[in-house]
């Protein structure tokens, strides 16, 4: 197997706010999350959508990273839950 399949073998996809980013990590931090996406860690909360459920990432926050995760990126001044 070569090393580029390797690395394929080990990308994971996670979502936030429906955007689709690829990772290689095992872990990552919330802040690490936010700013893959594109999202400003200071204006943003993250949170890990568990079906009708979420639980909110703090940004220096790790979390274990899982194939098929979905998170929310919500801007601060906007309630959630």
């Amino acid at each position: 197997m070569s090393i580029e399949q390797k690395e394929k073998d080990k990308t994971k996809e996670i979502f936030v706010n429906k955007k689709q980013i690829h990772v290689v990590e095992d872990s990552l931090t919330g802040r690490q999350i936010l700013e893959r996406a594109g999202f400003d860690v200071n204006q943003y909360d993250l949170f890990l959508v568990h079906g009708q459920n979420s639980q909110k990432i703090e940004p220096d926050q790790s979390i274990e990273i899982k194939n098929g995760q979905h998170y929310n990126a919500i801007l601060k001044s906007v309630p959630y839950g």
